[in-house]
């Protein structure tokens, strides 16, 4: 069975839908109204790339990501579009290469920058992240580790899990 083809009852409005959507993604990689406005107007955000510039010089960088998770009852992957932090020369790598695809390196570390839902604790997971041509987003693999998170992204995750993710995002 396809993720088109797939029907299920949104458990938020009741309503049957036909087709799964198979990504979703964070706006921010941290709650950017929370910013004191110095720090929000020194800042930068866009689809791809986040820098926080604090008063104390401080700076942290961003790449938003594809956090892939595997659907094995429809033979499909799920994407949350998530943000890494990354370090500075990690960060200069990517946005240099950005537009030509061909990155001096590989991919780099990064830490999660979410509490993905239902994955408590995911915040700061360990990864490394696979740079990829084309403008496409980098792909991120979590680091072993003895969280749900990484046994999802190993071994797959359940459509009824898309459903209720699903009806999270439509409750908003």
């Amino acid at each position: 069975m396809s993720a088109e083809a797939y029907r299920w009852r949104c458990a938020c409005c009741g309503d049957e839908r036909v087709g799964l959507p198979m990504d979703m993604a964070f706006a921010a990689p941290l709650d950017w109204e929370t910013l004191d406005q110095a720090t929000a107007s020194a800042s930068y955000l866009d689809d791809d790339f986040c820098e926080v510039r604090h008063a104390n010089g401080v700076v942290d960088r961003f790449i938003r990501c594809l956090l892939p998770l595997p659907v094995p009852r429809i033979g499909d992957e799920f994407r949350f579009g998530v943000w890494m932090s990354v370090s500075e020369n990690s960060w200069n790598v990517y946005q240099a290469a950005f537009d030509s695809g061909v990155y001096r390196e590989a991919g780099c570390f990064g830490y999660l920058m979410h509490d993905i839902p239902e994955y408590t604790g995911s915040y700061l997971l360990h990864a490394d992240v696979r740079f990829r041509p084309d403008r496409l987003r980098p792909v991120v693999f979590l680091h072993e580790a003895d969280h749900p998170l990484v046994a999802a992204q190993s071994d797959g995750i359940d459509v009824t899990q898309i459903e209720r993710w699903a009806a999270m995002m439509h409750g908003r």
